[in-house]
C-alpha cells in the first residue's frame, strides 16, 4: 500500500479529473478543501469519482485513518491560478506543499507545474528525497514542460514550432478550456492586467503587444461553453482564431512513470 500526493496548479483540474476517474473505485482519493476547490467537486461528481474532502489542517489525521487499509491512497493539493508573473510567490508555495507532505507518511509527490518562468526547473534535486521523490511533468524527451501550454500541446518541441511559425513579431494568446473558463482571473494572476474587467485596457495590452491570434487549444471537455467563450474572446479583442488539438500524453505518461517508480521504490 502506498500514499501519493500530487500538488497542481489549478489549471489542471481537467487532467486531474481525468485522472481520478481511473483511479476512483480502485484507490482512495482525499481531496484537501479549499475556497475554490468546488469547482473540480462538481467536475468529480459529474464523472461518478469518489472522494473524502478534508481539511488543510487535518492532513496528517486524515493520511494516518485512511492509509490503514489495503488500497493505495492519493491525497490532491490544489494550488490557486499562480503565473510567471510571480515566480518568486510560485516557488515558495509549491515548496513549501512539498515540504509539508515530506513530513508525513508520504511514499512521493507529483507536480503538476511547468517551469513557470523558470523557477522549478530544479525543484525535483531541491527537495530530493529517497524515502519521497519530486517529479514534476515531462514531455516526451524528458524535458520539464514550459508551462500549461506547452503541457496542453505535448511537448516544448510542439510549443517552441508553432511559436515560431508565427508571423515575424506577431503573438499568439493560448487559451485551454480551463484558461477560457477562468480567463479574466488569469488575466489578473499574469499581471496581464490589474482590472480584469477592464476590456479596453486589454485590448490595449494586446494590442501594444502585437498579439494577432488566439490558440484554440481543444482537449478535455469538462468545461462547457469552450467554442463560444473562444468565439466571444477573439471578437472582444479583434484576434483572429488557430485551432490546435490538445493531448493528455504529459500528464499521462508523467503520472505512469511517477507510480511505477514509486511502486519499485516500495518493493527494494
Amino acid at each position: 500500500m502506498k500514499t501519493i500526493a500530487i500538488v497542481s496548479c489549478r489549471i489542471f483540474e481537467d487532467e486531474l479529473t481525468f485522472l481520478m476517474k481511473k483511479e476512483s473505485g480502485k484507490n482512495k482519493i482525499l481531496l484537501i478543501e479549499t475556497e475554490f476547490t468546488e469547482t473540480i467537486e462538481t467536475k468529480f461528481a459529474s464523472e461518478g469519482i469518489e472522494y473524502t474532502k478534508i481539511k488543510e489542517d487535518g492532513v496528517k489525521e486524515a493520511i494516518e485513518k485512511e492509509s490503514a487499509g489495503e488500497t493505495d491512497l492519493i491525497v490532491l493539493q490544489l494550488i490557486e491560478f499562480s503565473m510567471e508573473a510571480r515566480p518568486a510567490v510560485i516557488k515558495d508555495v509549491v515548496y513549501d506543499k512539498i515540504r509539508d507532505f515530506q513530513e508525513e507518511r508520504i511514499d512521493g509527490v507529483m507536480v503538476f507545474y511547468g517551469l513557470c518562468g523558470n523557477v522549478l526547473g530544479s525543484i525535483e534535486d531541491d527537495l530530493k528525497k529517497p524515502e519521497c521523490p519530486v517529479r514534476i511533468l515531462k514531455d516526451e524527451d524528458g524535458e520539464i514542460a514550459d508551462d500549461c501550454i506547452c503541457v496542453a500541446l505535448g511537448s516544448r518541441k510542439r510549443y517552441a514550432n508553432i511559436l515560431k511559425s508565427t508571423a515575424r513579431g506577431e503573438g499568439t494568446y493560448f487559451l485551454t478550456p480551463m484558461q477560457a473558463a477562468y480567463w479574466r482571473q488569469i488575466a489578473y494572476a499574469s499581471a496581464l492586467t490589474p482590472d480584469p474587467d477592464n476590456d479596453e485596457m486589454i485590448k490595449m495590452v494586446f494590442e501594444y503587444s502585437n498579439y494577432k491570434s488566439v490558440g484554440k487549444v481543444s482537449g478535455l471537455t469538462y468545461e462547457k461553453g469552450f467554442d463560444g467563450i473562444v468565439d466571444d474572446f477573439a471578437k472582444r479583442f479583434c484576434l483572429n482564431i488557430t485551432d490546435y488539438e490538445g493531448t493528455t500524453s504529459v500528464i499521462e505518461k508523467s503520472y505512469e512513470n511517477f507510480i511505477k517508480e514509486v511502486q519499485k521504490k516500495d518493493s527494494d
